[in-house]
């Protein structure tokens, strides 16, 4: 705005030259690109997420491991990505959950996936790896976290069909998206069976990097590396009965090899049935967040004119803008895709009076393309425009 009410703090003749900043507030796009894998390990400071770039350096940083597999195989199918490793005080449900709760900071450590592999392949009792579930969706739901919770079937010798994995996976629930389960687990070069949460992680990340956070972690374009098989051999019709219930199957596909071939969450609601558009969602709000809460918009004076009110709205639209000119958010036009309202049909008198500011965004995410129908319309000879019309 104008300087105009500082004039009378300025006593001396002469000429004054201030600089300030106007228009859009500038945006940097959150990311979305590590994971955080907490478990037990012979060395190491616990609760203190540390990164490994190799199963090499993980071993000189913890030592042995019952993590050493899940680290091995998330580096197979990602070798320079970003692997955070948290040291559980102990092998118990109860140092699970202590680790989870208790090694963050959403001002230090940027949203990524959350998996606990160890826990669900070692935990027999399903209590324990219900709370360990729980303690990670809690977690990714939590303020200023907004992250993704991968979440392994039990130990492979208890949960070896779909029908248990559909009634262990009922004990896993979330309303926004935040958790997603994977069965069954995998067998890796040297025959061991692992969970599948490590290389669910590093296969999204690896799709980020190349096709964008829009894109669902799954499908036959990104076949897990480093395994051979898959633990149980899950049937098409087998999966018809579990995907509608957010049971993520990984198959052995003949001439595809063994592909991620589920992205549901397990939310009831339709609005978040799919982990793309969770993953989506929070890369939204975080950088919106990060934007407006850096952009120097909190402590100033709004005007009655709107500017400040346009500033803010026309930040949050640039934003937007992006994520739909990138093929994050669904529409022809933008428009159809995102609205941004902000101005004094949202804010009353008594929210402005109390220092409240309110901004309303209306986005539409890109929907998951799942199941593709195809039909075949057998017609007459010389028929064929006539009958493509007339359908």
């Amino acid at each position: 705005m104008p300087q105009s009410l500082n004039i009378n703090q300025l006593t001396a003749p002469g000429t004054y030259v201030y600089e300030d900043v106007a228009g859009l507030i500038p945006a940097d796009i959150a990311s979305f690109n590590r994971c955080y894998l907490v478990g037990s390990s012979a060395s190491g400071t616990a609760k203190t997420p540390t990164q490994v770039t190799s199963a090499d350096d993980f071993t000189t940083k913890f030592g042995a491991s019952p993590a050493t597999n899940a680290v091995k195989l998330f580096f197979a199918n990602l070798s320079n990505g970003i692997l955070f490793f948290v040291k559980a005080a102990g092998t118990t449900a109860a140092d699970f959950v202590d680790a989870i709760e208790d090694s963050f900071d959403p001002d230090v450590h940027e949203q990524g996936f959350l998996i606990c592999p160890e826990a669900f392949q070692n935990l027999s009792n399903q209590s324990d790896r219900t709370s360990v579930a729980v303690a990670m969706r809690d977690h990714c739901e939590g303020e200023g976290y907004d992250w993704v919770a991968l979440v392994d079937s039990g130990p492979p010798a208890t949960i070896d069909t779909t029908a248990e994995a559909a009634t262990e996976s009922a004990n896993y629930t979330t309303a926004r998206g935040h958790l997603a389960y994977f069965f069954p687990y995998v067998k890796d070069l040297a025959d061991n069976l692992v969970p599948p949460s490590a290389a669910v992680a590093a296969i999204a990340l690896r799709r980020y990097r190349v096709e964008g956070f829009a894109q669902p972690p799954a499908g036959v374009r990104y076949p897990v590396r480093g395994v051979k098989d898959v633990a149980v051999n899950v049937k098409k019709a087998e999966q018809a009965v579990v995907n509608p219930d957010g049971v993520n199957c990984l198959r052995n596909l003949p001439g595809q090899g063994v592909v991620v071939y589920g992205s549901r969450t397990r939310s009831a609601s339709p609005y978040y049935r799919f982990v793309n558009t969770r993953i989506i969602l929070s890369v939204f709000n975080r950088t919106l967040f990060r934007t407006l809460e850096n952009g120097g918009v909190i402590f100033s004076a709004v005007d009655g004119q709107g500017v400040l009110f346009t500033r803010i709205r026309e930040s949050v639209e640039a934003i937007a803008y992006r994520f739909w000119d990138g093929g994050a958010f669904f529409g022809a036009q933008p428009q159809d895709a995102f609205l941004v309202r902000c101005d004094r049909s949202n804010n009353p008198a008594i929210d402005l009076e109390a220092g409240i500011v309110r901004v309303d965004v209306y986005v539409a995410p890109v929907p998951t393309l799942e199941r593709l129908l195809v039909t075949t319309y057998r017609v007459g000879i010389d028929q064929v425009q006539q009958a493509a019309g007339a359908s």
